[in-house]
């Protein structure tokens, strides 16, 4: 078919003083042959050291239990899942899932193997993410292949990692932590301009957005009404998220006053973790509206008091998060633990918020991106009856609106599968994997 004037290239860039800005999915774009213009996507993210499950003795139990009770559709929210009522019909709550080669392993190392399934219950031996599994084939189609982000920078240590993502040869790959340098990676650097002075120059002379003024301008000239407003409304996220990112960073600069470093890890967003949270959601919103990537992971802590986000329920009044863990049998010890677990909730139930806010044809951008949303254990250091959630993608195939309960027959890999599947990958199996959990997909 012939392409019209007003058709733009999917990969059209707004351009300025060396700066290159992608542009969101618009009408105006015309479809390639060898892609669709509405691709499907996949997010998974974890947090660690279980979730408040008091027993049905407990006076906290109804309350503060964070499976909900009930069955199928009819199940009933509890607290800690309270924030995602808006999204009930685009989350389902899975129920009794877990790797079965980690069953036995002590319950932190499993963040090592949430997103692999490999066995290392004698030998670390592990074995390509499903992440990267799908990077592999839709990251011929975009800038960066997938998007690897947690709460600390690197890869931490062996059965302590500070990432969800290992390469085909079981390698753990680094994850970044600094919002500016996310940013700035997503929207590219001047050639020649290393890092430092982009972000000198940029806090020098004003906004991104700023240098790319006049290439706006010439685009917003061929665009439909329609197209103008998605214009618009981008760019005006992307000044957010930027003044944001800004915000993020400039508390960096400034030391806590008396605070023992013993006691302590100051790094980005610890005083703040709702804020450096959803700056992360926000980033990750913005690559996926882009179509800079097609899939990411955030590791928003580390198990077993590792790292920054073990401290992020402390900036909340609530102790360490593995403190809380293992904070049971204190005064209302299940019901501050299950409070830091609706704070994640909250912060879960903002991106959806935001994937949700962002249009792509007749559907969101939520429809189009699948959420793997969970942890490797159910209490601290037990490997069993995984607390997940899987959100969005319904026009991925995935059916929503109930609670399912699995289990041991179910391993946690068919969840992994179904979504790979569903991200267009032919395969008959991944890692120990029996099918897909037809009961989600249509």
């Amino acid at each position: 078919m012939k392409r019209k004037t007003w058709h733009l290239d999917r990969r059209t860039l707004l351009k300025g003083a060396g700066i290159s800005l992608a542009l969101p999915l618009m009408e105006a774009m015309a479809k390639k042959n060898d892609e669709s213009i509405t691709p499907n996507r996949s997010c998974f993210l974890f947090f660690p050291n279980g979730v408040s499950l008091p027993p049905e003795t407990h006076e906290a139990h109804q309350d503060w239990h964070w499976f909900p009770f009930g069955e199928g559709r009819d199940y009933l929210f509890t607290k800690p899942l309270a924030p995602l009522v808006p999204y009930r019909d685009q989350i389902s709550i899975l129920q009794g899932l877990s790797h079965p080669l980690s069953r036995k392993i002590v319950g932190h190392n499993t963040a090592d193997v949430f997103l692999t399934g490999a066995d290392i219950s004698r030998t670390y031996n592990n074995t390509i993410s499903v992440d990267q599994l799908i990077a592999r084939e839709t990251g011929k189609y975009t800038r960066i292949p997938s998007l690897v982000l947690s709460s600390d920078n690197g890869i931490g240590y062996t059965a302590r990692t500070g990432t969800l993502s290992f390469n085909k040869s079981g390698q753990p790959i680094p994850a970044d932590a600094k919002p500016r340098r996310i940013f700035n990676r997503l929207f590219g650097t001047p050639e020649g301009e290393s890092l430092p002075d982009q972000r000198s120059r940029l806090k020098n002379k004003g906004s991104m957005l700023d240098y790319l003024l006049e290439d706006t301008a010439k685009l917003a000239r061929k665009l439909g009404n329609y197209d103008r407003r998605k214009l618009d409304e981008y760019l005006t996220s992307i000044r957010e998220v930027e003044q944001q990112v800004d915000r993020t960073e400039a508390w960096l600069e400034v030391a806590k006053p008396n605070v023992d470093p013993k006691h302590i890890n100051l790094m980005a967003g610890t005083d703040d973790p709702a804020e450096f949270i959803r700056t992360i959601y926000d980033l990750m919103v913005l690559a996926f509206q882009t179509d800079s990537t097609r899939v990411a992971t955030y590791q928003l802590a580390r198990e077993d008091s590792q790292g920054v986000g073990d401290k992020f329920p402390q900036a909340l009044g609530l102790g360490s998060h593995h403190g809380l863990s293992h904070g049971t049998r204190k005064e209302n010890g299940f019901v501050r633990w299950g409070q830091y677990d609706e704070f994640l909730s909250q912060q879960f139930s903002y991106f959806l918020s935001k994937l949700q806010s962002v249009s792509e044809g007749d559907a969101t951008l939520l429809d189009r991106t699948m959420i793997l949303y969970g942890c490797g254990t159910s209490t601290t250091h037990n490997a069993n009856n995984y607390p997940i959630i899987l959100a969005g993608g319904g026009q991925c195939g995935i059916n929503h609106g109930a609670l399912h309960r699995y289990t041991d027959e179910t391993p946690f890999a068919n969840t992994h599968f179904t979504i790979a599947r569903k991200m267009g990958l032919r395969i008959n199996n991944f890692a120990d994997s029996t099918g897909i959990l037809t009961e989600l997909t249509s």
